[in-house]
C-alpha cells in the first residue's frame, strides 16, 4: 500500500508518496491544475508502481481549489481523503523542530499523516447537494451586500437627515426608498412641493399615504439637525446604494425560487422541522452534504463548530468553555437561526430551551444547546431519510 500526499494550490499541485513502511517513493513532483497536469501525475505514479488499487490519496480541504482534483481522482478510482488543515499543520510541526514550510515539506507531511491516521475516505457529495450548497452560499453573499447597503444608507442619513429613520415603519421599504431616491436629504425634502412629495408617497404606498404624511415629513425636515456639507456627494451615494439594494433584492428573489426547486429535487426532509424554511434548510442540507461522512451525531456537532472547547491541565479544569467554532461557519449560522426559530414553533425544543433558561443559562447559551440538540435530530432524520416527528 502506498500513501500519496498532494499539496493543493490554485495553478499547480505538489505531490509526494511513501510506502507502507514509511519509505519515500516520490519526494516531490509538481503538476499543473489541468487535464494535462493530471495525466502527467497519473503517469508519474504508474512509473513507480502506484495505481488506484494500491494507494490512498490525501490533500487538505482548501475551499474550491481541490474540488476538480478530488472529482478526477475519484473518477479514476483512487481512495481520496480530505484532511483538516489544523490537524495536518500541527502534525507537520510536531515532526520537526526546524521552521521549514514549502510545497515539498507539506505534501510529504500529508502522505505521512495519511499513513499514521488512516482516516476514512471523503466521498463526493451528491450533485443535488453540491448545487444546494453553491446556491445557498451565493444567497448568503447577496444578503451580506444588502446588509452593507443598509448600514451605509443609515450612515448617510445620520448626517443629512437623522430624524428620517423612524418616520416610516420600515426605512428600507418601497415607499421610503422612493422618497429617498427623489429627495436625498432634509433640505431637499423641506424645499419639495407638497403635491410632488404627496404624489410619491401616494403612488408607492398604493394610496395608504398622502398629503398629511407629506406635510409631516416636510415639517420634520424643516427642523432637522442634518448638515448640507458634501450634499451632492451624499445624494449621489444614496441613489447608487438604493439602486444596488433594489437590484440585489430582486436577485435574492430569483435565488429563493431556485432554492425552492433544488430542495424539491433533493427531497430533503430538513424543512419538516418547525421553524426551518427553504433558505435555512438549503444551507443546512448543502453544508452537511452526504450524512454518511459523519459516523455519529457528535461528529456533525463538531463539524458545525458547536462543540465546547475544553481546557484542562493537571488539577485545573476550565469552567468557561466556549464554542470551538472550528467547523463550517455557514452551517453554524444556519443552525443558530434554525434553533432560535424552532424554540418558538416546536413544543419539544421550546421546552428544552426553557429548561436551560430555568437552569440560569443566558439566552445565547440556551440557543447553542438547542442548536446542538437540533444537530442530533437532523442526523437521525438524514440517516433514516425520514420527516421530523415531534417527540411526545
Amino acid at each position: 500500500m502506498y500513501f500519496v500526499g498532494i499539496d493543493v494550490a490554485k495553478r499547480k499541485h505538489s505531490l509526494a508518496a511513501i510506502s507502507k513502511g514509511g519509505e519515500k517513493v516520490i519526494t516531490h513532483f509538481e503538476f499543473a491544475n489541468s487535464t494535462q497536469g493530471f495525466e502527467s501525475m497519473v503517469e508519474k505514479l504508474l512509473s513507480v508502481g502506484i495505481t488506484f488499487g494500491n494507494a490512498r490519496v490525501c490533500f487538505e480541504s482548501t475551499g474550491h481549489y481541490g474540488r476538480s482534483l478530488h472529482t478526477h481522482l475519484a473518477a479514476y478510482g483512487f481512495d481520496v481523503c480530505q484532511a483538516n488543515p489544523l490537524q495536518t499543520s500541527r502534525f507537520r510541526k510536531a515532526r520537526s523542530i526546524r521552521k521549514v514550510k514549502n510545497d515539498a515539506v507539506d505534501s510529504l507531511a500529508l502522505a505521512q499523516w495519511l499513513l499514521v491516521e488512516n482516516p476514512v475516505a471523503t466521498p463526493l457529495s451528491l450533485a443535488e447537494m453540491c448545487e444546494l450548497k453553491e446556491i445557498a452560499r451565493f444567497r448568503t453573499f447577496h444578503s451580506h451586500i444588502i446588509g452593507d447597503c443598509k448600514r451605509k444608507i443609515t450612515a448617510i442619513l445620520d448626517q443629512v437627515f437623522p430624524e428620517y429613520v423612524g418616520f416610516f415603519s420600515d426605512s428600507f421599504g418601497k415607499t421610503s426608498l422612493a422618497v429617498l431616491a427623489r429627495y436625498p436629504c432634509a433640505s431637499s425634502v423641506s424645499r419639495a412641493r407638497l403635491d410632488g412629495l404627496s404624489g410619491v408617497l401616494r403612488t408607492h404606498s398604493r394610496g395608504r399615504m398622502g398629503q398629511d404624511r407629506a406635510q409631516a415629513l416636510k415639517e420634520l425636515a424643516q427642523t432637522s439637525f442634518g448638515i448640507d456639507s458634501a450634499k451632492e456627494a451624499h445624494a449621489f451615494k444614496l441613489r447608487q446604494l438604493i439602486a444596488l439594494l433594489q437590484f440585489t433584492q430582486s436577485q435574492i428573489a430569483a435565488l429563493d425560487e431556485e432554492i425552492e426547486g433544488l430542495l424539491d429535487k433533493a427531497e430533503s426532509p430538513i424543512t419538516t422541522i418547525p421553524g426551518i424554511g427553504s433558505v435555512c434548510g438549503a444551507i443546512i442540507a448543502g453544508e452537511i452534504g452526504d450524512i454518511g461522512r459523519f459516523e455519529k451525531p457528535s461528529n456533525l456537532v463538531a463539524y458545525a463548530g458547536l462543540d465546547p472547547s475544553v481546557f484542562q491541565s493537571g488539577e485545573f479544569t476550565g469552567s468557561r468553555n466556549r464554542l470551538s467554532k472550528r467547523g463550517s461557519k455557514y452551517l453554524r449560522w444556519a443552525l443558530w437561526i434554525a434553533a432560535d426559530r424552532a424554540r418558538i414553533f416546536d413544543p419539544h425544543l421550546k421546552a428544552y430551551y426553557e429548561k436551560k433558561r430555568s437552569e440560569g443559562k443566558p439566552h445565547k447559551v440556551a440557543i447553542s444547546a438547542v442548536a446542538r440538540k437540533l444537530c442530533n435530530i437532523i442526523f437521525a432524520m438524514l440517516k433514516n431519510n425520514s420527516s421530523y416527528v415531534c417527540p411526545s
